[in-house]
């Protein structure tokens, strides 16, 4: 039933004026002394006695005191509506209300409605009905209870405001009596029907006390009360006389029997003629019948409704200045009739819960909780078990309007708030803290390269701390790009640690992110010391942020570099339309565009190009949509992120268990399918197909990817060129550096680069890379294959190239005019000297094709006699490499000779069988035939050697292919 519950604190809201109140109220004890005579003419119906002044008299003992403002301060819902004006949901003690200020705010029908139903002769009684009160008396006497109703709409009007507690005694009709005759001169019939209608109790409605026929209308027939016609007004009329009997959703045959009772009594009196009374009991009423609700709109929204807004209206409520406290705003809630305005898209919220309540699309995924320790956790002695839960906040770009909140999966069996509950926000801090700010201040650019390798790190309790990626590899060399698109761990921990530390946590102040942040319940987020460990660069923090705080600093990308605060209510105003809060939009320049615009690419990179940690979960279900975003992982999988944002809207969503059980990995991208559904129609309605707006001062240029510079001929020769997007005025300006060409040789397996002691046929030329920065030893990268050799060929000398240089050039020339005269002691070498050598080598083979072996060397003289001479021989074949502590210049031209019986050592005369070489050059001549030099390995090949028999040495020019190995 009614009652007049008051906001326990604070000014109350002040009432509207009433036109007679004034002039009445002065004459007040004019109308007691009248009341006090009308009752004692009812008592004395009743006695048949003189003492009925006297026993009236002692009837209106404890008589309430009222005013005009005692029917309007009644008690009303606070009404909560979406950005379209609709109703979410009503904070409410006693039931559902919402009040009209006048009959112009009703239907005539309605008005006409009610006189016919409930008294006829309203417009002209005194405020009772003589007559019907001396019948109720009787029946008092006689049967000592009042059986049929006497009651006119000013004494129900009393009855509801004053008397809610609805008793049926002689003494509180004789107080209803003297109070109505009071009000009658108190107010005018249009404001006391008014209050009638405010008041009137229209039963239950889905699971809601109804009263007041505004908010009945708005139930039954989803129209506001003027909008009514004649057969709906009846039908409305005919509940309050029995709300129960004559409910429209159990009893709607007796609802109608009382409407066409209502019709005809509306025809008797000349409300309706017989055309429209006659047609009015031919309407179908049923069809505007509107179904019951299930449940209150503040049911169907619990998160929202309470988790959300309500502590957010009384916080609001108390900087108003109306309340003193937060917990006496949020007593006056259901009562005081506020009306709170904000920026839900109910359309939009209703899908969000639709997704999250389905069970099916959760599966079988709730787990028994444990505690850190592994021990199960028992309520009332039985197991907890956890909800593979969902928290979610979608944020309208444009305005940091929040237009819908998903707090959880269901209410009655999880009623913690996951979107304003602080989570370890894993790698989708990156863009945020790491690169971003970077970004902005030109200290990297997307093309930075950086060296995803074992790092360690000292943590706040001076451990060690070691972070790994997720796929438990190395990656190598990559750009900035390429690691955050793909999520790699220890490039982020970098990038803050050199990059951004000093300034990241200024950027997050910017975007709402600050040490002073809390929860909606006051619970802390980011702390101090987060921002001095480099776990924070990868989501470790001692508390972590929420759902809201990461999906609104997201939006500071697609706005272009500006983020604008968030908010979710923007008005509340009294039940008189006195405003109370208005939300001030406000914005902050974060970014640049240009790095706005940069990150957004790399983002988009993270949902379409491949290797995209979101790519196969959203880039797939929404192809050739623009959608940028990011993911976040947890150690163990504890905690699943996904922030996704198109130009018009910015959604996040956490996905976990309340007591930090590690997700499994079956269902770990559930997030994405959840993300999907949600902005289904969102998209389907605006698909996103538009390019992210480029700003000025974007370029695009061709660069390295292995050192973000100006790509050369060894880059291209590799693969390693693409095109990136800078912010102008960061493009590279300088040739790549760490492309090489470098000499090397491969010792028990593993490549050295080659030295003055490497014997020529082992001498190799391969394309390399030099890394941005030392790899720790016994490293094993993706691309470890790539990096140039450090050590030197450990059977010592001089190495033969500087792995700096960008082409190896041949140091010296060829020895030319190389001869061979067999002699008795042997095969007698010489040949012209070479400038600038200090050593020469001689080599050796049986056959033209080789293979050469090492005979001779280092020596100083251009002179050998090759006294070993191999048995079995027929033709011997000879070349001269010179040497110099620069490096070893390319073979001579074979000088061959015939050896007398072809057996070995013996018996050819001497000055047979000689051969001459020619002049120097590239090539080898074999009996005559010059013969390409040898060629090196290429791309991919084992480090075996060539198939000519010549000495394996490559040069520019010459090299088709990287050495790998």
């Amino acid at each position: 039933m009614a009652n007049q519950t008051r906001p326990p604190s604070g000014r109350r809201p002040a009432p509207r004026p009433r036109k007679r109140a004034a002039k009445r109220e002065g004459r007040r004890w004019v109308w007691r002394g009248l009341a006090v005579a009308g009752s004692a003419l009812g008592a004395l119906v009743v006695t048949g006695t003189g003492a009925a002044v006297g026993y009236a008299a002692s009837m209106l003992k404890g008589l309430p005191a009222i005013s005009a403002d005692t029917f309007t301060n009644l008690s009303q819902p606070t009404v909560v509506y979406d950005v379209h004006g609709q109703v979410i949901g009503r904070f409410t003690a006693e039931g559902d209300r919402e009040p009209i200020t006048s009959l112009d705010q009703v239907s005539k029908n309605l008005v006409n409605a009610f006189i016919a139903a409930e008294d006829k002769t309203f417009y002209q009684n005194i405020g009772i009905n003589p007559m019907a009160m001396a019948r109720a008396f009787v029946q008092d006497v006689l049967h000592h209870q009042i059986q049929s109703g006497a009651s006119t709409i000013t004494q129900q009007t009393v009855k509801l405001a004053i008397f809610p507690d609805q008793q049926r005694t002689l003494k509180r009709k004789i107080q209803e009596i003297a109070l109505a005759l009071e009000v009658n001169h108190m107010l005018t019939k249009d404001e006391i029907l008014t209050d009638y209608m405010n008041w009137v109790y229209m039963g239950q409605m889905g699971s809601s006390q109804v009263y007041g026929v505004k908010a009945a209308s708005q139930i039954l027939f989803h129209k506001d009360p003027k909008d009514l016609n004649l057969p709906e007004a009846a039908l409305l009329a005919a509940i309050p006389n029995n709300a129960s009997l004559f409910s429209p959703y159990d009893h709607l045959d007796n609802t109608i029997s009382r409407q066409h009772y209502i019709l005809d009594q509306m025809r008797a009196n000349g409300m309706i003629d017989d055309a429209q009374y006659q047609a009015a009991l031919k309407y179908d009423i049923k069809k505007d019948i509107q179904p019951e609700p299930k449940s209150s709109a503040y049911t169907q929204h619990p998160y929202l409704m309470i988790d959300e807004i309500r502590p957010l209206a009384a916080q609001y409520l108390v900087q108003s200045g109306r309340y003193s406290s937060v917990e006496d705003a949020l007593k006056a809630l259901p009562t005081a009739g506020y009306k709170i305005y904000t920026s839900i898209d109910l359309k939009a919220q209703n899908q969000v819960e639709s997704v999250l309540a389905d069970d099916k699309l959760f599966g079988n995924t709730n787990q028994v909780a444990k505690d850190a320790n592994g021990k199960v956790i028992t309520q009332n002695g039985k197991p907890v078990v956890d909800l593979y839960e969902a928290g979610v906040t979608l944020i309208d770009n444009q305005t940091g309007g929040i237009v819908a909140i998903g707090g959880g999966r269901d209410y009655a069996r999880d009623s913690v708030d996951h979107t304003i509950i602080a989570r370890q926000p894993g790698s989708s801090i990156k863009p945020l803290l790491d690169y971003g700010p970077a970004l902005d201040q030109n200290r990297i650019t997307a093309a930075t390269p950086i060296l995803d390798a074992p790092v360690s790190y000292r943590g706040g309790d001076g451990q060690l701390w070691a972070p790994k990626n997720d796929d438990r590899e190395w990656h190598g060399v990559v750009t900035v790009r390429q690691a955050l698109t793909s999520s790699y761990n220890v490039p982020a921990i970098k990038a803050y640690t050199r990059y951004s530390k000093g300034i990241g946590g200024s950027y997050l102040e910017k975007m709402g992110i600050s040490t002073q942040a809390k929860t909606l319940n006051g619970q802390p987020t980011l702390a101090p010391e987060d921002l001095q460990n480099a776990a924070v660069a990868i989501g470790g923090m001692t508390n972590g942020l929420t759902v809201q705080q990461m999906t609104s600093a997201y939006t500071v990308f697609p706005n272009q570099g500006v983020w604008r605060h968030p908010y979710l209510i923007s008005k509340i105003v009294d039940r008189d339309g006195n405003p109370l809060y208005q939300f001030q939009p406000s914005a902050t320049k974060v970014f640049s565009p240009q790095t706005a615009y940069v990150m957004t690419d790399i983002l988009h990179d993270v949902v379409y190009a491949p290797g995209g940690t979101a790519t196969p979960g959203v880039g797939a279900h929404f192809p050739g949509y623009y959608i940028a975003g990011k993911t976040g992982t947890t150690d163990s999988r504890a905690d699943g992120w996904f922030i996704g944002y198109t130009q018009k809207y910015t959604m996040g969503i956490w996905m976990g268990y309340n007591h930090h059980q590690p997700i499994d990995e079956s269902v770990y991208n559930l997030k994405f399918t959840v993300w999907d559904r949600i902005m289904d129609p969102l998209l389907k309605a605006a698909p996103p197909t538009s390019p992210f707006p480029r700003p000025p001062g974007i370029v695009s240029v061709a660069v390295c990817k292995k050192s973000g510079m100006l790509p050369t001929d060894l880059c291209k020769e590799d693969g390693d060129v693409y095109t990136e997007l800078f912010i102008q005025g960061t493009e590279p300006a300088t040739p790549c550096t760490a492309h090489v060409q470098a000499l090397y040789t491969v010792v028990n397996g593993k490549r050295y680069l080659a030295t003055t002691n490497t014997p020529p046929a082992e001498i190799r030329t391969g394309l390399f890379i030099i890394p941005p920065e030392q790899v720790p030893d016994g490293t094993v990268t993706n691309d470890s294959a790539e990096y140039v050799p450090t050590q030197a060929d450990p059977r010592g000398g001089t190495v033969l190239s500087h792995p700096g240089q960008q082409t190896v050039e041949p140091p010296l020339p060829a020895p030319n005019q190389v001869q061979a005269t067999f002699t008795q002691g042997g095969v007698q070498l010489q040949w012209s000297p070479v400038a600038g050598a200090n050593g020469y080598t001689v080599w050796r083979a049986t056959a033209p094709g080789g293979p050469y072996v090492n005979v001779a060397g280092p020596i100083a003289r251009t002179t050998f006699t090759d006294t070993n001479l191999p048995a079995g021989a027929s033709t011997l074949y000879y070349q001269v490499y010179a040497m110099s502590p620069s490096g070893i210049s390319p073979p001579s031209p074979a000088a061959s000779v015939v050896l007398p019986g072809g057996e070995g050592s013996g018996g050819t005369p001497p000055g047979q069988g000689n051969s001459t070489g020619g002049s120097g050059g590239t090539g080898n001549t074999v009996n005559g035939q010059r013969t390409p030099p040898g060629q090196g390995r290429g791309k991919g090949g084992a480090d075996t050697g060539n198939t000519t028999g010549l000495p394996d040495l490559l040069w520019p020019g010459g090299l088709p292919a990287r050495a790998r190995g």
